[in-house]
């Protein structure tokens, strides 16, 4: 069974098989940003890459997840691939004219001891929880 990738609100995922590699495209405004975090932490549980993609002003809240999931030392980013696409309508809604749009990704890599970190995260969040009760 072929994994496939997943858009960005998660309702297509499927286990991914294990010579693919999990696809997160991040968008500007229609999700949060925690919602691609989560994401990208079930993906990583799963399998051992993830690629996180975003274009044109998506580009800083792409960024911004790699850089969440860094700091909790859950993964690591393998390389980072930027470039342009072309958008063929512009803005305006006129074919004529052809853009140019950044693009960037992302390829994380799962740390050796996410589980163990995963965990750490559950507990801490259980404890605060608790607390707050």
């Amino acid at each position: 069974m072929a994994a496939k990738n997943a858009r960005a609100d998660g309702t297509k995922g499927e286990a991914p098989a294990d010579d693919k590699i999990q696809a997160i495209s991040v968008s500007a405004q229609k999700k949060p940003l925690f919602h691609y975090v989560s994401l990208a932490k079930k993906f990583l549980a799963k399998s051992e890459d993830v690629e996180i993609r975003g274009v044109g002003s998506a580009i800083a809240r792409c960024v911004s997840v790699v850089e969440i999931l860094k700091s909790d030392g859950l993964a690591a980013a393998v390389s980072i691939e930027t470039g342009t696409t072309t958008n063929d309508k512009a803005d305006d809604g006129k074919e004529d004219k052809e853009r140019l749009k950044p693009t960037i990704l992302v390829k994380l890599r799962r740390a050796d001891d996410f589980v163990t970190k995963m965990e750490k995260l559950r507990m801490s969040r259980a404890s605060d929880d608790a607390n707050e009760k």
